[in-house]
């Protein structure tokens, strides 16, 4: 409308206008605030996506930090096996040349023992032998008597 238009519209008419525009304007602010609501949501929305996503971040530092540090632990764990692993090969070469040592030194040691016991069987059996001839020698010596004296 125009403002001669306006000029010719009487009382009542005005009214009915000022109200329809009231009605218009009242329209207009509650949809005004629902935007304004709208656009608030949406501001709280993307703050909220802001701090998800920042603490994904901080989550993937925290699951990064964590596989640093059991990795960590694992290759500590492999060194000390790998370490322990050759201490005792190294304790086992030992053990088994300390074995063979003593195993040595028994066969030496049975060795002689048996040496020495074969010797002293030969000694006994030569000893028996001069005590049989001795014996022997002995047991004539007496028979001779004997025979002398019971045939005279």
């Amino acid at each position: 409308m125009t403002d001669r238009e306006f000029k010719q519209l009487n009382r009542a008419q005005l009214i009915d206008v000022i109200y329809q525009l009231q009605l218009q304007v009242d329209e207009l602010n509650g949809q005004k605030q629902k935007l304004e609501a709208a656009i608030a949501d949406k501001r709280l929305r993307i703050s909220a996506v802001g701090s998800i996503a920042e603490a994904a971040l901080e989550i993937n530092d925290c699951f990064r930090n964590a596989q640093n540090a059991a990795d960590q632990y694992l290759s500590e764990i492999k060194a000390i096996r790998e370490d322990a692993e050759e201490r005792r090969a190294k304790l086992l070469g030992e053990a088994r040349t300390e074995a063979e040592e003593i195993l040595a030194k028994a066969k030496e040691e049975a060795e002689a023992l048996l040496a020495k016991a074969r010797e002293d069987a030969q000694t006994i059996v030569e000893d028996a032998k001069w005590s049989k001839g001795d014996y022997d020698l002995a047991i004539e010596t007496i028979l001779k008597e004997y025979n002398r004296s019971g045939n005279r």
